[in-house]
Formats: C-alpha cells, structure tokens, sequence
C-alpha cells in the first residue's frame, strides 16, 4: 500500500509538472483539485462523502450549449467530483478486496432494473431515429449518477456514528443554502424575484431560476425536520424546530406552486402515521400559519401565486370539463394539462411498453408525463416498485429501532417520498440534480440502518 503511494505521487508530480508547461493555470488548479479529491477518496472514502454532502449544493455549473430545444447540457463540478471520487473508490475496492462492490439492500433491484429500462428504451430511440444519442448519452448518464451516489454511500458507510456526522453536515449546508436564498431574493428586484439555490441563476437574472428545485430539496429537509420534532428526542426536536422556522421564509419564496402541494401532502400524511406529539404539531402547523398570515406582503404574494392559477388576468386558458362546464388556466399550468394530454393520446399509444427513451418527449414538467413517455407501463410500473421498496425498507428502520432520530429519520424518508410525489404533478421532481442527490444519499443512509438492523437480527 505504502509503496502503491509513494509511485503514485511521484507519477501524478511529473504528471502536473509537464501539464504546467502546456496548459493554461484554470485546468491546472481544477487538475490538481481533481487529484487531490481522489487522493482523498481512495485514503479515506467516508470523509470523501463529505465533499460530496458540500457539493451537491453548492457547486457551480458549467454549460455546453442547447442540444435541441427541450434539452441543454450542463455539467456541474459536483458531477465531476461524483465520478472522480467513485472511480477512486471503486479502485481501491477493486484493489484490497476487502468487500464486495455491492453490498445487499432493499433498493438494488428495481434501482438496477430501472436503470436498465432507461438504457434499452433509449437505445431502441435512437435506432428508430426519434432522439439523438448525444442528448440521450448525457441525461441517461444523470440517471445512472444518482444511483451510482446511492450505491457508494451504501457501501461506505458502516454505523449510525457515521450517519449522524452526515446529518450534521445536511444541516449546515442547508443553512448555508437558506442564507443564500434570502440574501438573492431581498437583493434583486423585479416582479419575477424568487428565492434561488446557490449557483442556480445568475444575479439580476432570476427568469433563469428553477424555483421546484430549491423547493423540492426544502421539501426534503422538512420532512426530515419534521419527523424529528415528531419522533426524536426534544434535543433533536428543538434543533429540528429552529431550522423549519428559520428556512421556512426562503420556501415560501420561491413561490413553486408544485412545491406547496407536496408540503401540504407531507404535513397531511405525518398526522396519519407519526405516534407522538401530535397536539405539538397541530399547534405549530396552526402557528405557522397565523403567522405567515400576519405578514401581509409574503401572505399577499403567495396568495396571489397560488390563485393566479385559475383565476385573474393570467388565467386565459380555458378547458372544457364535460357537464360541469369551462376552466381556465393560466399558461404554465395550462401547459402541464397540455403535455399531459400530449403523452396519453399521442406519444403513450404508438410506444406504450417500453416507451420513446430518454429525451424522446422532450420536458413536460410532469414527472408521470415523463415517465410514461419515456420509458412506458413497464418503466412506470419499475420506478413505483423502486419507490415502495424505499418506503417499506424506511418502515421498517422506523419499527426496529428505539432511537428518536433514527425514528425522525426513517419517518422523514417517508415523508418525503410522499411530498416529491405530489410535487411531481408539476414539476420533473425525479430528474432534478438538487432534489435527487440529497434524496439518494438520505435513502442511502437509512438503507444502511435497515442493513444493520437485519444484522443484529441474524447475531
């Protein structure tokens, strides 16, 4: 190992000595920062994690150009560093052999056959010619780098000493986040102003943010929040409290109509299943909402946002529904309605197995538009398989064990399975970079506790 080292570092030094002489110093600071974080994973896999925790983020992003008219390319660094760190990883475990590369859990199979599902279907588009392999390459190789995330974190990390470091760093880079968000949104102007992640939109520029994204990786955090005040400790209840109420502004400014929904699904569905505290939560949902009523200009915008969708000057739209007579609509939501049709009675019919493949119907800014569309009955009928097995492996995380957090844990995962569902009837949820990449690693981290908790079971 010592040895492996030594000959390593002295390649990689004569590597970057001749590429100073050649390149320009931009690709030499990202060359070196790329060896240094594979450096980093192969000595020290878990700490890796972190740099990814940090990244998802808060990376920058880096655009290639529009490859049709639906579909752009863009890298972000953390996508880069994602593969730098599997790659060294994998290494190293190609290397030592201590363990197998993939390790047993409840998800692995519906992830692998989805996966394949993506891949055959999109490959049959481009031999029937309806999509390009350039666009479908990229996105498809998005598909695979999430599960690619859940695997890794699955088999690196080991106990819940390890999931609860993770935790604390989820929470600082959520902070983070929420300082950036208020800080865009109290310093842009314009009637269009939303609260945005990091990197997402330039300043000055916010038509540019995707407000469903910020809002999706909330609705992540609260539930997880949520559940802690449900289930945890007052501890970790306290703490879980101040974060919802100090982060809760920034979601209500990003004014995504998708996400609303799937807040207001989570919050319903936690009073179905959570065991304690249940007058608490009544009261701080009821709190919550007095208070946000008693700021006019916020309540004012988010009621405006929500009733523009059916009613006032933007709603020009109209759809006949039967006996009941005409809606109107305003032209975003009017056009999910469109799309939607657009996939059952155009796209749905001609391939309604296996579908048109990745991209083959461009965005429809409905997850379950999309999934049919792209990889028909069997990849929808896959992907629900696949979200069934998270929520019956987090079930019973949440049975087995004693510990509150792990409780608040599990029970978050639940949770926010249940809001990224409703919040997929407006948005592309499932496909989103901010909202997959911390969903994977929290499913990750309390697949590991379902691991060893069967462990303890068969000692």
């Amino acid at each position: 190992m010592r040895n492996f080292i030594i000959i390593t570092s002295i390649v990689l030094a004569i590597a970057l000595g001749h590429f100073a002489t050649i390149t320009a110093p931009k690709h030499i600071i990202i060359g070196f920062v790329a060896i240094l974080a594979s450096i980093l994973a192969f000595l020290s896999p878990k700490k890796s994690l972190v740099l990814i925790i940090f990244s998802m983020l808060l990376s920058p992003e880096i655009s290639l150009g529009a490859l049709s008219g639906s579909r752009h390319i863009v890298f972000r660094y953390d996508d880069i560093l994602l593969v730098i760190i599997f790659l060294s990883w994998f290494g190293k475990t190609a290397i030592l052999k201590k363990k197998s590369f993939i390790t047993d859990s409840p998800v692995q199979t519906p992830i692998l056959i989805f996966t394949s599902i993506c891949v055959i279907s999109t490959s049959f588009g481009i031999l029937r010619g309806d999509i390009s392999y350039l666009v479908a390459l990229f996105y498809v190789l998005k598909y695979i780098e999430y599960f690619l995330l859940y695997f890794m974190v699955v088999n690196i990390v080991e106990n819940e000493k390890d999931i609860k470091k993770y935790l604390y760093y989820f929470a600082i880079v959520a902070v983070i986040v929420t300082i950036y968000a208020l800080f865009y949104y109290f310093t842009a102007s314009g009637s269009s102003v939303r609260a945005s992640a990091p990197f997402e939109a330039p300043f000055g520029m916010p038509q540019e943010s995707e407000p469903a994204s910020l809002g999706g990786y909330y609705l992540i955090l609260f539930s997880i929040f949520l559940a802690m005040i449900s289930e945890g400790t007052w501890y970790w209840a306290r703490y879980s409290l101040i974060m919802i109420v100090s982060m809760f502004p920034a979601f209500l400014f990003t004014f995504s109509r998708a996400s609303y929904i799937g807040f207001t699904a989570a919050v319903v569905f936690l009073f179905f299943i959570a065991k304690k505290r249940r007058l608490f939560m009544i009261a701080l949902i009821i709190t919550g909402f007095v208070a946000v009523s008693a700021l006019p200009r916020v309540y004012g915008k988010v009621k405006d946002r929500i009733t523009m969708t059916y009613k006032g000057i933007y709603a020009t739209v109209v759809f006949d529904v039967g006996s009941t007579g005409q809606v109107k609509l305003e032209e975003s939501a009017a056009a999910r309605i469109h799309s939607m049709q657009t996939v059952l009675f155009q796209k749905f019919p001609k391939h309604p197995f296996l579908g048109w493949g990745i991209t083959g119907i461009g965005l429809g800014d409905i997850q379950y538009a999309l999934l049919l569309g792209e990889v028909g009955l069997i990849g929808f009928f896959v992907f629900f398989w696949m979200i069934y097995r998270i929520y019956k492996a987090s079930k019973e995380v949440y049975l087995k064990y004693d510990e509150g957090w792990i409780k608040g844990l599990s029970l978050g995962i639940i949770l926010s399975l249940i809001a990224l569902l409703a919040q997929g009837v407006g948005a592309n949820t499932f496909i989103i970079v901010r909202i997959m990449e911390p969903f994977w690693f929290l499913t990750a981290l309390t697949m590991v506790l379902h691991r060893n908790a069967r462990k303890q079971v068969k000692e």
